[in-house]
């Protein structure tokens, strides 16, 4: 490794994570490889002397700029892509691997701000923003023809309950202009959070471990049991860093760290202890009328997916009892509030309730989650209206990130270019779907039991993959003109998903096929995809084909790592049965979840589309505070003697809860 041409130009800090490299392998007659690139390389020397002469410029250093170097930071390393071209030629492109932010970098040009970035302290390096790299929300986007990389194959709207699709895939044919773009395309939040494989992304509705709030003991006997996790949205997910003292026993090893705070231990790192970890922290927005700025801030571990609710607050029962106690405590205390109104004239009284003096005050102060009563009765009435809320969130959808496509994309079919051009179908590289985070190249549950699928263009199931999930690995995400649902003068739509679908099968399975980590030659963002322990993914269409799904069709995520004691502090993990102080033993939902059990068992109910998730969000919020307050004018009227008002009634209050 050489050294810098300035002492000003040491590497202050570094994101590099090794597990972020490339696997690599010999050359071979694969469509495509990586190798290694040796630092003698004169690679190495241009990134060296054009990063040194960028930082010098940019630091204002009283040297020749054009005379600087600086190394590649640490655990930076540059990686030969070598592709095979339709001459049987192999073209080859270098890219710089390493940092913790980003895929790649494909060129000197787009690191040069974030080596800049790397060297100023003054900006945090927890928060990625602050960079103007083209994978910083801040900086210069790409621009690709595509935008992305993911539309080879040739599309059809039949869907899975009429078969798989029996189509062949269009040969690659991108030309070097388009190849060098690559992955320009993808939005960094995608490529961030599938390259990470983080359990939890941005913006996903979770439950939240909080201290134990026990009912009191005249309510045994309810179906209710302490409250210990609160439903939150995941608002920020800072990549953080912790310099290890000597001694340090919580920092055994990078691997003990990773799993400590939520994230999958990397497989390159050294067995020797090291100096700094890397880990994610999050930041929870709490439901249930809190201030829309206090966030808590938790581990990893702490975390559990929202669609585990049924195994929590005591499932059905629990849950349907919180809603009788909230509707109770705001009964009575609506009684109490009522008597403070004595002596008032009827004039008064419709005044009084109709600028809602009190409800604000009392019953939607905005509070910080940590000034909440600790207390039963006020806990559980701001709990009904989290999963109020939480249950409008999943009940709504909405896709994300569209896929501009230009005329001259050679990539795309004749018949999918013609439905693009005249707006009957739209691609996108993202969903939000039952308050989950769904990317392209995601693997999802899916609805489907085993035996439902056609029979004819598939493999037949191996032993017991039967009373296990159905999995769609994601190549496609359109949203389509609907023939068969379009009314006379209006359109239709329908969100449609195109991939490969697998199932569970235990390793060491006979036609085991192995997953695919390429398409056409396609360098993927999801380079790896986790099975539970003792499994693999087996793909069950032919190579060559494809399915159609309909969006309804998906049941979620799949958490295949769920029970792993490493990651979570709530269930047993059943690799380690006497690690039980503590834990619960998990039910039929976590192993729905994780996809050992059918995909119907734990599934998404989205019915209703919106706009973008912050609608979603607010008008969830919205609603079920609005409903609410109707319900406490209703009971301080009738509690005054006042007659009801000359409204329609809804029918329901806001204190009701759904059930998970």
């Amino acid at each position: 490794m050489s050294t810098p041409s300035h002492p000003a130009l040491n590497w202050p800090r570094t994101d590099g994570d090794p597990s972020r490299w490339p696997e690599t392998q010999p050359p071979s007659n694969t469509d495509w490889y990586y190798e290694d690139v040796p630092l003698s390389d004169p690679k190495y020397k241009l990134y060296e002397q054009k990063t040194g002469e960028f930082l010098a410029q940019r630091l204002g250093l009283p040297v020749d700029a054009s005379q600087q170097r600086v190394p590649m930071p640490k655990h930076y390393r540059l990686f030969a892509h070598r592709k095979r071209q339709p001459d049987n030629s192999i073209r080859t492109d270098f890219y710089l691997f390493g940092s913790a932010n980003t895929l790649k970098f494909r060129s000197v040009p787009e690191f040069l701000e974030h080596a800049f970035w790397l060297m100023d302290t003054s900006r945090s390096l927890d928060d990625h923003s602050q960079c103007l790299c083209p994978y910083s929300k801040n900086g210069k986007a790409r621009k690709s023809l595509t935008g992305t990389s993911s539309i080879k194959r040739g599309s059809s709207t039949s869907p899975l309950k009429e078969g798989p699709m029996k189509k062949k895939k269009v040969a690659a044919t991108q030309s070097e202009a388009e190849e060098e773009d690559g992955l320009a395309g993808v939005v960094p939040e995608r490529a961030e959070e599938l390259t990470s494989q983080r359990r939890f992304r941005r913006g996903e509705l979770i439950w939240f471990r909080i201290n134990n709030i026990d009912p009191p003991a005249k309510l045994k006997g309810m179906g209710l049991t302490p409250l210990t996790h609160w439903p939150g949205l995941v608002a920020q997910v800072p990549l953080k860093t912790r310099v290890l003292q000597s001694g340090d026993v919580a920092s055994a090893s990078s691997s003990t760290a990773w799993t400590l705070f939520g994230g999958a231990p990397p497989t390159a790192l050294q067995p020797t202890k090291p100096d700094v970890v890397q880990y994610y922290e999050y930041h929870i927005r709490p439901l249930g009328m809190f201030s829309p700025s206090d966030e808590i801030i938790k581990h990893g571990k702490d975390l559990l997916p929202w669609s585990i609710g049924s195994e929590l607050l005591a499932g059905e029962k629990g849950w349907d009892a919180i809603g009788h106690q909230a509707e109770n405590y705001l009964r009575e205390g609506v009684k109490k509030e009522a008597e403070g109104y004595k002596g008032r004239s009827l004039d008064e009284l419709e005044a009084l309730i109709g600028i809602g003096q009190k409800w604000r005050a009392n019953w939607a102060k905005r509070l910080r989650f940590s000034e909440m009563p600790w207390e039963w009765d006020a806990a559980v009435f701001r709990l009904s209206i989290a999963l109020k809320t939480a249950h409008g969130i999943t009940n709504a959808w909405t896709q994300t990130d569209k896929i501009d496509i230009l005329p001259q994309d050679t990539d795309i079919t004749e018949d999918d270019m013609k439905l693009i051009m005249s707006q009957k179908k739209t691609l996108y590289q993202g969903l939000w779907w039952g308050g989950e985070r769904i990317w392209l190249e995601d693997m999802v549950r899916l609805k489907k039991h085993r035996s439902d699928l056609p029979t004819d263009d598939i493999l037949p199931p191996t032993e017991g993959a039967e009373d296990r999930a159905v999995f769609l690995k994601i190549r496609v995400i359109a949203i389509e003109v609907s023939q068969d649902q379009a009314q006379i003068n209006e359109t239709a739509w329908r969100c449609v998903l195109y991939g490969d679908v697998f199932e569970l099968a235990m390793e060491g399975a006979n036609d085991q096929l192995p997953t695919p980590i390429t398409s056409n030659g396609e360098i993927p963002v999801m380079s790896v995809y986790n099975a539970p322990k003792g499994f693999v993914y087996r793909q069950l269409n032919d190579p060559d084909s494809e399915v159609t799904v309909d969006i309804i069709d998906v049941a979620g995520r799949v958490y295949p790592d769920l029970l792993d004691s490493a990651t979570q502090s709530w269930f047993v993990d059943p690799s380690r049965p006497s690690d039980s102080a503590k834990r619960v033993t998990p039910g039929d939902g976590a192993l729905a979840l994780m996809g050992l059990k059918t995909g119907g068992l734990v599934a998404s109910k989205s019915e209703d589309w919106k706009e973008d998730l912050w609608t979603i969000v607010q008008q969830s919020s919205k609603v079920c505070e609005t409903k609410l307050k109707e319900w406490y004018v209703r009971l301080l009227r009738e509690a005054l003697g006042l007659p009801k008002e000359n409204r329609k009634e809804n029918g329901s209050n806001g204190a009701s809860v759904h059930k998970p």
